[in-house]
């Protein structure tokens, strides 16, 4: 097979006058937010194809010599065969775990929280969820019940008094002791998580469990497998399974 037919600048979301950094910023957002980590398991098989064009468009216009070989011809095929030694295997694999490694949810992170892109995306996340808060914080990366409760509500009264979003009843309507409840449990978890993480290591792991779990770790490595069998590269010890293959196949029709 031949790697994503894609148009490199519209996957990123980027205009073709695009500089460097503005390359890597809108790859960072979109693996980020487009990791198969961290969709649902009834999604992951689309997350999959998804993330591949996000990394294959990054691979097109992070090299200025495939770049320029893709502004000539609009060909991404065209970069694939006069790139011939490049082990896009290899590639996708640095993309894929690379996209959640400690410093890049950091910056991201710190880009992020309290962005116009943040409050875009709680508000999108608040009218989709009918004002359900605890719907809210699964839907808004990198959101933490605990600590952002107060400033998103905030937001959402503001949205809402500048009539930008409605007032749904399951948010103006959430009582005092349902919320108390519900900020009870959440700190709960989030401390029996912050004594997992510190037993495990410490570091980001607060963080990273928003985009990527432990148990998924079979999934990512039949995902790699995959690509590698797709696009070459040394084969890893163990194939992925047929049906994990017939998946993904048909994700892609």
């Amino acid at each position: 097979d031949e790697p994503p037919t894609i148009d490199p600048y519209n996957i990123l979301s980027l205009s073709r006058s695009a500089t460097a950094d503005q390359i890597r910023s809108a790859y960072r957002r979109a693996a980020l937010l487009h990791h198969p980590d961290k969709a649902p398991p009834e999604s992951k098989d689309l997350a999959h194809v998804k993330f591949q064009e996000i990394a294959f468009a990054y691979a097109i216009l992070s090299d200025p010599s495939r770049r320029a070989r893709y502004d000539a011809t609009g060909s991404t095929s065209e970069s694939v065969e006069c790139d011939s030694d490049f082990n896009w295997a290899d590639f996708y694999r640095h993309q894929y775990e690379g996209a959640v490694s400690e410093a890049t949810i950091s910056k991201f992170a710190s880009e992020y929280r309290n962005s116009e892109e943040e409050r875009t995306h709680l508000l999108a996340a608040y009218t989709r969820h009918k004002g359900r808060m605890a719907k809210i914080y699964e839907d808004v990366m990198l959101s933490d019940m605990v600590d952002d409760e107060e400033r998103f509500r905030e937001i959402i009264d503001t949205a809402i008094a500048a009539e930008e979003v409605q007032s749904f009843p399951a948010y103006a309507n959430e009582s005092t002791r349902a919320r108390e409840t519900r900020l009870k449990n959440a700190k709960r978890k989030k401390a029996k998580e912050e004594k997992e993480a510190k037993e495990e290591g410490g570091g980001m792991e607060d963080l990273k469990k928003l985009i990527q779990s432990r148990h998924r770790q079979s999934d990512r490595n039949d995902f790699l497998s995959r690509l590698e069998e797709k696009y070459g590269g040394k084969k890893r010890h163990a194939s992925p399974p047929e049906e994990a293959i017939q998946r993904n196949r048909k994700a892609r029709k």
